[in-house]
């Protein structure tokens, strides 16, 4: 590298650690995701360890790469997430080689400075999670897809096969992008370099090369096998929509993260806003994206074959996610696409740098750039000023700031105690119950645990018509109210982003089938439990406080 490209890289990678490390103190704590994620990786013992990967659904690696990190760093919240941040820096720096190999320098300048501002990016960095692994493991198969694709050297095929076995240990749904970036290898090698598969020896040879990724994929069966035999996979908090596709192309190639949860049902709740035009959207998130989908369209009708081989992959990837979406297995949200994320960006990159009309070319690049980090810098819900709302943190700062006393109770939904057990200290012990998202079954129905998730939406729509729920009476009468005396406190923690449904708002989904079959079975449980819990405790106790922080509700109320 000359030095002017070396200073050029060097300002982009302080730019995207300056980014990253921006806010990633979140005094919220880890939300459930993340806390699972510490939680698999602070297990001591290995038998516990494996048990809890086994439950999840995602293969080890990620687990194992945190457990290291913790090991060497600490577990507290701030080391935790550096972990995410090294390996997004070091995804910027890969992709700058990526545009380079594909085409030139400057490409693969533009390749990372894109990357650096990358919202998605950016909020991933600060994420306890493994988005921020997989997206530099893509970005290393992509690499050596474009390495291998122009000469097919030992070294170039072994590393592409050996990423892509890291990758299937990392994230479950990389063994889909695994199987089909090597399809489209293989398949460009045989269209575009004559009889690359035809003699025995070649095969042979390629049999050697693919030796790892098909033993790592052995390794893996009990984990894929418990992954898909389980139960749980079904996603019973959203559902699927069109709209979630036209996020996905908003979140990556805009600074306007929609869909990193969940999505709204109509995308015209996202254009106006109290009946009018939501300029801010149009003009941060639709205008980027259009931006983007255009020139990564653009890139396929090039001359350059390998982008075309590049986008098939990424486009046979999205096809069977969608599909595995539409079943009801899994929600479509952005998270779980990244691997296509480092093809989207050198698509994108090369569609602006190969337009015919370069005056344009580069005054549309600058416009799009400023857009994102003009946000980034201003907005309010920018990617690293974004808070996690959830953080279980928040919960027990608003448990410690109540008049509470560790004789009181607290009774905490969609959550169990295990779930805040990093934050509490002996002030904040109380005597918990928890009526959870994994025995909301048998407190609200008394009915089997995944009966109720395949067929409680058909089966106990009768229940959430009701004013009063008896079983919901009965528990908090057995384990809280008559255990009370005069003075004694009871805490109620909700999760309002689940519990959000008011009785009018519910008695008006179930007047309308169409209403009820779109509206997830999750919010109409807890939003149910919600309304029954408090009517209890207001018709027996008194109100003492009503604390907000985050998305978490605390109610405190007094026998009196």
């Amino acid at each position: 590298m000359k030095n002017n490209t070396v200073l050029k890289l060097f300002i982009i990678i302080m730019l995207s650690l300056i980014f990253r490390v921006w806010f990633l103190d979140k005094p919220e704590g880890l939300w459930f995701d993340e806390y699972v994620s510490w939680n698999i990786a602070s297990q001591k013992n290995f038998g516990d360890f494996t048990h809890l990967v086994l439950q999840n659904p995602h293969t080890p690696l990620y687990y194992l790469y945190l457990k290291l990190w913790m090991f060497i760093f600490t577990d507290t919240d701030l080391a935790l997430r550096w972990s995410s941040v090294i390996p997004s820096v070091v995804g910027v720096f890969v992709m700058y080689f990526l545009g380079k190999e594909l085409q030139s320098k400057p490409l693969g300048l533009f390749c990372a400075l894109f990357t650096a501002i990358s919202s998605f990016c950016i909020y991933f960095a600060q994420e306890v999670r493994l988005y921020s692994l997989i997206f530099l493991f893509t970005s290393l198969i992509v690499l050596f897809f474009i390495k291998s694709a122009k000469n097919q050297s030992k070294i170039n095929l072994l590393l592409f096969f050996l990423f892509n076995a890291l990758l299937c240990a990392l994230h479950t749904l990389g063994i889909i992008f695994s199987v089909c970036i090597i399809a489209s290898l293989f398949a460009y090698l045989r269209v575009n370099k004559g009889n690359f598969t035809s003699d025995i020896k070649k095969i042979t040879s390629i049999f050697m090369y693919i030796l790892p990724f098909i033993i790592v994929l052995l390794i893996m069966l009990p984990f894929l096998y418990s992954i898909a035999s389980s139960k749980t996979l079904s996603q019973f908090w959203g559902s699927f929509s069109p709209v979630k596709i036209l996020c996905l192309f908003i979140d990556y190639f805009s600074p306007v993260q929609t869909n990193i949860v969940n999505t709204a049902q109509s995308f015209s709740s996202y254009i106006m806003r109290n009946g009018n035009f939501n300029i801010s959207f149009i003009l941060f998130a639709i205008i980027p994206a259009i931006i983007g989908v255009f020139f990564t369209i653009k890139s396929f009708f090039s001359e350059n074959k390998i982008i075309k081989y590049l986008l098939c992959t990424a486009a046979a990837f999205l096809a069977v996610i969608i599909i595995i979406s539409l079943t009801g297995r899994m929600v479509l949200i952005t998270k779980y696409t990244t691997e296509i994320y480092p093809i989207l960006i050198l698509a994108f990159a090369s569609g602006i740098f190969n337009f015919k009309y370069k005056q344009a070319a580069v005054i549309i690049a600058s416009i799009f750039i400023m857009i994102n980090i003009f946000y980034l810098i201003v907005a309010d819900n920018s990617a690293p000023k974004l808070h996690r709302n959830e953080g279980h943190r928040a919960v027990v700062e608003l448990l410690r700031h109540s008049r509470l006393k560790t004789s009181d109770y607290v009774i905490l939904t969609y959550y169990g105690q295990d779930r805040f057990e990093k934050y509490l200290d002996d002030k904040t012990r109380y005597n918990f119950y928890s009526i959870n998202k994994y025995n909301f079954n048998d407190v609200l129905f008394k009915d089997d645990y995944y009966n109720v998730l395949s067929n409680g939406k058909s089966k106990y729509k009768s229940v959430f018509a009701q004013e009063d729920n008896p079983q919901i009476n009965k528990y908090m009468n057995n384990n809280v109210i008559s255990k009370m005396k005069k003075g004694d406190r009871v805490g109620i923690i909700i999760l309002e982003n689940v519990s959000f449904l008011s009785k009018d708002t519910i008695k008006e989904i179930l007047s309308d089938n169409k209403k009820y079959e779109m509206t997830p079975f999750i919010f109409l449980v807890f939003s149910s439990l919600k309304i029954n819990l408090l009517e209890e405790c207001k018709t027996k106790l008194k109100l003492d406080t009503l604390t907000h922080s985050g998305d978490w509700t605390l109610y405190v109320y007094e026998k009196v």
